[in-house]
């Protein structure tokens, strides 16, 4: 099995024409921070280096590597592009193109309804079992598209996720702190689940390359497992204690603003 280099090209001109996008944009003169940019430049750099050249081509052949992937554009990735404030800066775009199509789905009733954290939830979770627990899991370790599929599966549902949860961006429902706290700590279960079950188990759920053991393919597996379980928990960490500690200065700004009347 091979990947068409069709996909190298798809992702390259999808991912590099959204970071000229953004900073034709002047993201500056939107009110986005430097960090922000640099956050957003990030996530948009590990894209890359996880959708185009030699590491999606190994990926089709070795699990862990899949599971890298995985992790960096679901978990990682996609927060960190949010963190960017991409629709922010579209709502406001300089140009009006972008303004428009921007509006149309913004008013689109089913769109909106993504945004909404628990369909988000709901979204990222059956995402994560799918790919792992079903016939699809499989699927894109025996077909290069199917694989390729699931990438965009993995960055388009840790978007619509992670834009609700995170600070930067205008959004259809305002979603209470205390939700978004409870709502990362509620997705790292299932999410070090997926991964403990992948190590711990002595059933491959997937083909393997042919040539490959049954034990090589087992330790892929657990490797894999091990990746997910000890990364998910470390990273997901990290975008509780930011959620907190927005959380923190939200309830800090409305004590101020009490004092003052």
């Amino acid at each position: 099995m091979t990947l068409n280099p069709l996909w190298d090209l798809f992702f390259a001109l999808v991912l590099g024409g959204k970071l000229v996008w953004y900073f034709a944009e002047r993201p500056s003169a939107h009110g986005v921070a430097r960090i922000r940019q640099f956050l957003f430049v990030l996530g948009m750099g590990m894209a890359i280096i996880l959708l185009v050249g030699p590491v999606p081509h190994a990926a089709i052949h070795t699990f862990w590597i899949h599971m890298v992937q995985h992790v960096g554009l679901m978990m990682l990735i996609s927060p960190l592009i949010v963190l960017g404030s991409p629709v922010r800066i579209a709502v406001n775009s300089r140009f009006p193109q972008v303004r428009r199509v921007v509006m149309a789905l913004a008013r689109n009733y089913l769109i909106r309804q993504l945004f909404r954290l628990q369909v988000g939830f709901v979204l990222f979770l059956t995402i994560l079992i799918l790919t792992h627990f079903s016939p699809l899991a499989n699927a894109g370790m025996v077909n290069a598209n199917v694989h390729s599929f699931e990438l965009i599966l993995f960055l388009v549902g840790g978007f619509i996720y992670y834009l609700p949860v995170m600070e930067g961006n205008p959004t259809p429902f305002h979603v209470p702190y205390y939700y978004r706290v409870g709502s990362l700590f509620a997705m790292m279960l299932p999410e070090t689940m997926t991964g403990f079950f992948l190590y711990s188990g002595n059933k491959l759920l997937h083909d393997i390359p042919a040539g490959q053991s049954t034990m090589s393919g087992m330790s892929d597996q657990h490797r894999g497992g091990s990746i997910m379980w000890a990364m998910g928990m470390l990273i997901d960490a990290l975008w509780i204690v930011l959620a907190a500690r927005d959380w923190f200065n939200n309830e800090r700004e409305l004590a101020e603003l009490e004092d003052q009347e």
